[in-house]
């Protein structure tokens, strides 16, 4: 749990070393929630709490908003200035860099190549590296290329799992001393209304699977899996918005029985849900960390995930798993949502906490400020009015 009212790490004036300026690539927290939006918030949300000493310029398409998630003294946020991607990578953030006098940019998976100042890059997963087939060829190539010239340049590459880091490190050949891991963590202090509780016990018994509708994530597998249990009455409750190549398998949801998609929920509700299912199915191909399994065991929710990539360092021995690859994948799923049906638990004890308690967003804050911290500054002259 999140300490209240701590002392900030790196107080304005508790050294001797030169405040930064650093600026962040915040446009996709007003974008569609997914993995990444989730770890921008929550690192820059620790980071404003321990570092009052150096300055964070935060650039989105909706300052208004990041304004009232990030309030800290020593954020500033603009508006960024070019909807459109490429102009905005070669031309836009050089020019963010040299007119702000930049000491560092934080970006994720792509940093702009002819930026001036020192960058600090974001790789949540390189699966389209290891795993090309799951994904459209021009974001592929686009990644290929672009996230591979990113982690060469970046003064330090962060990423969010250990096997995140072997992949970069291997795939890349980043040294793994400029690999910096900032996990994921479950969400901290999230209350739900009356109505939102009565909302999710309503749907039960259900099994839950939480993920964007896209080859990638597997859903049509839970589907499959699950028909027996929905058969019985047991619901699937699906929560995740179409992405690309997701028709057949929205309509295949809206048609099946005992099944309730919703796009997005909020965020107590989608802790209510965890709470209240039965299980987490969770089939995905490949994760660079999976972060709804370490939602689901935060709640003392069984886990049904798949073995693959990342997925068994964020569940340990606490998930149960199966190869969905293989050719009785189906089955194989079908015999452990059966087996959980059939014996309804919760998970508990110190074991299960001790896991939990590696997963920290204040570490992961903690990191990304000490490499700002070891950074050198860049070499502008500023005057006083660049202080701000």
């Amino acid at each position: 749990m999140r300490r209240p009212n701590r002392e900030p790490l790196y107080d304005a004036g508790a050294t001797s070393r030169p405040m930064k300026r650093i600026g962040v690539d915040a446009h996709v927290l007003t974008g569609k929630f997914q993995g990444s939006r989730s770890w921008l918030e929550n690192i820059l949300r620790e980071v404003g709490q321990a570092d009052r000493r150096n300055q964070y310029l935060i650039y989105s398409f909706d300052p208004d908003t990041t304004r009232a998630l990030l309030p800290f003294p020593n954020f500033e946020h603009r508006r960024i200035g070019i909807p459109s991607a490429i102009p905005r990578l070669f031309a836009y953030w050089p020019w963010v860099c040299l007119r702000e006098r930049l000491d560092g940019l934080l970006t994720q998976y792509i940093s702009p190549p002819l930026a001036p100042c020192r960058q600090l890059v974001v790789v949540h997963d390189v699966l389209f590296e290891s795993h090309p087939w799951m994904f459209p060829a021009a974001m592929r190539w686009r990644l290929k290329l672009l996230c591979r010239l990113s982690a060469w340049r970046a003064t330090a590459v962060l990423t969010v799992s250990d096997y995140c880091a072997d992949e970069i490190a291997r795939r890349y050949r980043v040294a793994r001393n400029r690999i910096v891991l900032a996990r994921n963590a479950a969400p901290v202090g999230v209350s739900a209304a009356a109505e939102t509780e009565a909302e999710a016990a309503a749907l039960r018994p259900f099994l839950l699977c939480v993920g964007r509708l896209e080859p990638r994530k597997n859903v049509a597998l839970a589907l499959a899996a699950s028909a027996r249990a929905r058969a019985a009455g047991i619901r699937l409750v699906v929560v995740g918005k179409e992405d690309f190549g997701s028709e057949d398998l929205a309509h295949a949801l809206a048609q099946a029985a005992n099944v309730v998609h919703r796009r997005e929920v909020p965020a107590d509700l989608l802790a209510t849900l965890y709470r209240h299912a039965l299980a987490l199915v969770y089939p995905s191909r490949g994760e660079g960390f999976g972060l709804p399994v370490l939602e689901a065991l935060n709640a003392g929710t069984p886990v049904l995930a798949s073995d693959r990539t990342a997925i068994p360092e964020v569940g340990g021995p606490f998930a149960r798993y199966f190869n969905p690859e293989a050719e009785d994948a189906e089955a194989a799923l079908a015999a452990l949502i059966d087996d959980v049906v059939a014996h309804p638990h919760r998970l508990s004890g110190e074991d299960l906490h001790a896991h939990l308690r590696r997963f920290d967003w204040q570490t992961g804050a903690a990191a990304l400020i000490d490499v700002i911290e070891r950074m050198p500054g860049q070499s502008y002259q500023r005057s006083p009015s660049m202080a701000r």
